[in-house]
């Protein structure tokens, strides 16, 4: 089954929280987030240029983005199968619905 969701929708139908540190649901553990100063809330927004071709041009770009800094490292190789299968079953049994 498919579906196509907004990430409020997504919250829902997995059970994932995308809200906090681990709200990203592609890095995972693996993020770079910051938390901003003001509000205390978590920010991605300088995480996923890791994802670009490393011969890309935001890259390099340090004055639209974080100033002072390019992007030098990779994003993580997607998980096999097998390995996905490994991180969702430390989790044990998961109960969806109201209690």
């Amino acid at each position: 089954m498919w579906t196509i969701n907004d990430f409020p929708a997504y919250e829902m139908v997995s059970g994932w929280s995308m809200h906090g540190k681990l709200a990203c649901l592609y890095c995972m553990e693996n993020n770079k987030s910051f938390t901003l100063t003001n509000r205390g809330k978590a920010s991605f927004f300088y995480c996923h240029r890791r994802f670009l071709p490393m011969n890309h041009r935001c890259r390099k770009n340090i004055k639209d983005f974080f100033v002072g800094r390019f992007e030098k490292d990779v994003a993580r190789p997607r998980l096999s199968s097998e390995e996905l299968n490994d991180v969702v079953s430390e989790y044990g049994d998961i109960v969806f619905g109201l209690q």
